[in-house]
Formats: structure tokens, C-alpha cells, sequence
């Protein structure tokens, strides 16, 4: 009767290590899932974010050159002459805007 209960016993501990490493496994396997997802999400916000740098790029690059021009002795006489109405020393102004404009 001593052996039975032993063997018993033994099923029992055994029954319970099995069910706690069942039980184990499902709760890696559920972490793995999830952190699928987590890295899924990740990844898509690092593309998006990526190609929302590249376009940011061209954008300042774009800026960049727009500064470039402004800076320029040509842009600058052109927006005197057109939208300040300045002119050269001795220069006469031919077919010009009306002050009416």
C-alpha cells in the first residue's frame, strides 16, 4: 500500500510538472506573439518615419536653393525694380507701371 501511494504521488508530481511546463510554454508562445506584433509595428513606423525624412529632405533641399536664389544680385535688382519701383542713377524708366495699378 506504501508503494501505491508513492506511485500515486509520483503521478501527481509528475502530472504537475507537465501541466506547469504546458502551462509555460502557451505563456512563451503568447510573448513571442506579441512581440511579433510590437517589432511588426516597429518596423512600419521606422518606414514611415524614413520616408517622412526623405521627404523632409527634398523639402529643405528645395528651401535650400529658393535662399540660394533670393540671395542673388539678380533676384535682388529684379524685386527693387519690380516691387519697390527702384531704378539706376540716370536710368529712365520706359512703359512702366501706372500709379493706378
Amino acid at each position: 500500500m506504501e508503494n501505491t501511494t508513492k506511485n500515486n504521488n509520483n503521478n501527481s508530481v509528475a502530472r504537475l510538472i507537465g501541466v506547469a511546463l504546458a502551462l509555460l510554454f502557451v505563456l512563451l508562445v503568447i510573448a513571442l506573439i506579441v512581440n511579433l506584433v510590437k517589432l511588426g509595428a516597429a518596423n512600419d513606423r521606422k518606414d514611415a518615419l524614413a520616408a517622412q525624412s526623405a521627404k523632409l529632405d527634398r523639402l529643405i533641399e528645395k528651401n535650400d536653393d529658393m535662399i540660394e536664389y533670393c540671395s542673388s544680385a539678380e533676384f535682388i535688382e529684379e524685386y527693387a525694380r519690380e516691387m519697390l519701383d527702384m531704378v539706376y542713377r540716370g536710368e529712365t524708366v520706359i512703359g512702366g507701371k501706372s500709379e493706378e495699378e
